[in-house]
C-alpha cells in the first residue's frame, strides 16, 4: 500500500469543497469533483450522458464548477482508416494506476486463465476494455465463455487473449455490451449451435465439431430458418452440380432461396415449375388434309351417295358398249 502514496500522486482538496460536498449527500458529485481534481474527465467513470449532467448540474449549485467547466469526454475522433489504436506500455500503466475497473478486472482475468497476463496480453485486454467499449463484468463473462468454448475442443486448453480479443469484437457487434444483451446474445448462440449441429448430422458429417469457417455456414443457414426437407434439397443439387459437396455452393444455393422468400419445398419446385416453357401444341396448317377421325356423318353420307352414283353410270356405259 505504501507504494501507491509516493510523492507527486497526493491531491489536495480545499477544506471549504470538501465541507460543501459533504453536506449535499451527493456521491456522484464527489466523484465527479475528484475526477476534475485528477485533471481528468468523466470518461472514467462511465456513466451515461443524464447521470453526468445530474453530477455536473449539482456541482455548479454547489459553486465547485462553473456553467461552462467542461466535464464530459470529447467525442471520439474516428481514425482515418479506422485503425484500433495502438496502445502504448504508458496508456496500460496509468489504466492500471487509475483506481478504475480495469485494475480490477486485470487480476480476475489472470486467476481465470491461470497465469500472468504479459504486456501484450494487456494490450489485447485493455483493448477490449477500451476501444470496444466492454463493461468489467461483460468482459468476465468473456473471458468464462472462452474458457468454456477451448476445453470443449481441446480439454485442459485455455484460450489465449488474441482469441478472447477476436471473440469480443463479435459481442460488441452483436451489441451484448451489458449483462442482460450477453446473457441473450449466449442463449441465442446456443439454439443456433444447436440447430447447427442437426444441420451437420443432417449432410451426414455429425461424427465431428466443425472447424470456425464452416460454424460460420451452420450460423448462416440456422439463421436462415429453412426446414430440413429444403437443406436436404440443397444438397443433393450441389451433390448433382458439383460431384461432391462444397460448402461455397449449397451456401449460394440456398442465399438465392431466401432472397426469393421461397422457404419451403414446394414453394421452390412451383417457382421453377413457373420459370420453365411451356410446350404448345403447333396448330394445323389450312393446307393439310383433315384426319378421318373428324369427318362428320353427313360427309360420310355423301361420299356413299357419290360412290353408288358412280357405279350406276358405270354400268350404264358398259351397257352402251355392249
Amino acid at each position: 500500500m505504501k507504494g501507491l502514496f509516493y510523492p507527486g500522486s497526493i491531491l489536495s482538496l480545499h477544506r471549504k469543497a470538501a465541507r460543501r460536498l459533504v453536506a449535499s449527500g451527493n456521491g456522484d458529485a464527489a466523484l465527479l469533483y475528484l475526477c476534475l481534481l485528477e485533471g481528468r474527465d468523466a470518461a472514467a467513470l462511465k456513466w451515461d450522458s443524464q447521470r453526468l449532467e445530474h453530477a455536473r448540474a449539482a456541482l455548479v449549485s454547489l459553486q465547485l464548477v462553473g456553467e461552462d467547466t467542461p466535464v464530459a469526454p470529447p467525442p471520439p475522433q474516428k481514425l482515418e482508416d479506422n485503425t484500433p489504436p495502438d496502445y502504448s506500455t504508458q496508456d496500460i500503466t496509468q489504466a492500471l494506476q487509475g483506481g478504475g475497473s480495469f485494475a480490477l478486472l486485470v487480476p480476475a482475468v489472470e486467476k481465470a486463465l491461470g497465469k500472468l497476463l504479459s504486456p501484450a496480453d494487456l494490450k489485447s485486454l485493455y483493448f477490449i476494455y477500451d476501444y470496444l467499449a466492454l463493461p468489467a463484468e461483460v468482459i468476465l463473462l468473456l473471458v468464462s465463455f472462452c474458457i468454456e468454448e477451448a476445453g470443449a475442443k481441446h480439454p485442459g486448453r485455455k484460450p489465449t487473449l488474441p482469441q478472447i480479443k477476436r471473440e469480443a469484437a463479435k459481442w460488441q457487434k452483436a451489441g451484448a455490451t451489458d449483462l442482460d444483451r450477453a446473457d441473450e446474445y449466449l442463449h441465442r448462440r446456443q439454439r443456433l449451435n444447436s440447430r447447427g449441429m442437426e444441420i451437420l448430422a443432417l449432410l451426414g458429417r455429425g461424427d465431428r465439431k466443425p472447424v470456425p469457417k464452416e460454424e460460420a455456414y451452420l450460423d448462416a443457414w440456422s439463421q436462415m430458418g429453412f426446414p430440413d426437407e429444403v437443406l436436404t434439397l440443397a444438397y443433393e443439387r450441389t451433390l448433382f452440380h458439383v460431384g461432391e459437396f462444397r460448402w461455397s455452393y449449397m451456401n449460394g444455393i440456398l442465399g438465392s432461396w431466401q432472397k426469393q422468400g421461397l422457404y419451403t419445398a414446394q414453394a421452390i419446385q412451383d417457382a421453377e415449375g413457373q420459370r420453365q416453357p411451356k410446350f404448345q401444341k403447333p396448330a394445323p396448317s389450312p393446307a393439310a388434309p383433315q384426319n378421318s377421325a373428324n369427318i362428320s356423318t353427313d360427309d360420310i353420307d355423301r361420299m356413299i351417295q357419290a360412290a353408288q352414283w358412280a357405279a350406276a353410270q358405270g354400268k350404264e356405259d358398259a351397257h352402251g358398249i355392249q
